[in-house]
């Protein structure tokens, strides 16, 4: 009789022993799978709340009020140094003077690739619409409607674009390769101390820069066709 009462308690036990196991096992793997979404939250938390705390901080030159104000002028220049239109026309009117076939190869290409740049950050902003950090003055030179948005910097684009084109196609010197990516970096830059932008639409603006030149570059128009294209023009007026 005290056998089969022992037996008795040993299967109970182990049944709710069985139980416990069972239904620890269950809410452990929940707990793991739930902790694995909160620390993909946090993680995303995390990186948003620095790229605001590093907006901040970076906008000194947000207003004639603001730590660094006085270099507004300065910060101003150079974003007039990377606009869109400025290199458009620049580009035209080096086109109108140049003679040599290489000139016209790279000139044309470089229009092409600056036009390309003006689509791919368009279509972005108007597809993230992100508004621009509220420190920013909307006081910028030669703005369009998207202007308004924040992602990606067109500054940040424009100046990677730039940077690895002329790198890559004009400059041989390892100097004026310095000094052109110092160009680009220091526009980007000028981009937060003036509060146009966050700090990830520059980081991941200059990124996607440095891909619109990779992928322009696979479809770089040679020189002979940029001639036969133009060889009207060239009969008549360079030749």
């Amino acid at each position: 009789m005290a056998s089969d009462t022992t037996r008795l308690r040993t299967k109970e036990t182990g049944a709710t022993e069985e139980d416990t196991l069972s239904s620890e096992k269950k809410t452990t793997g929940k707990s793991k799978n739930e902790a694995i979404v909160v620390g993909e939250d946090g993680l995303w938390q995390y990186l948003h709340k620095l790229d605001v705390e590093y907006t901040k901080a970076w906008g000194v030159c947000a207003a004639k009020e603001s730590k660094l104000g006085g270099l507004r002028p300065l910060m101003k220049l150079l974003e007039i140094s990377c606009h869109g239109i400025p290199w458009l026309v620049a580009n035209v009117v080096f086109f109108l003077c140049v003679h040599r076939e290489q000139d016209v190869e790279l000139l044309v290409n470089l229009f092409f690739a600056l036009i390309f740049d003006i689509i791919v950050v368009a279509s972005l902003k108007m597809l993230f619409r992100r508004p621009r950090p509220p420190a920013n003055q909307m006081d910028m030179f030669a703005t369009i409607s998207v202007d308004t948005y924040s992602f990606p910097s067109g500054h940040a684009t424009r100046a990677a674009m730039l940077a690895f084109f002329f790198s890559n196609k004009y400059f041989s010197q390892w100097s004026s390769i310095f000094g052109v990516i110092t160009w680009s970096v220091v526009v980007s830059i000028s981009r937060l101390l003036l509060g146009r932008h966050h700090t990830s639409d520059i980081i991941l603006g200059y990124f996607i820069g440095f891909l619109e030149y990779v992928i322009y570059n696979t479809v770089w128009i040679p020189k002979e066709n940029c001639i036969s294209w133009l060889e009207l023009y060239f009969g008549h007026v360079h030749l």
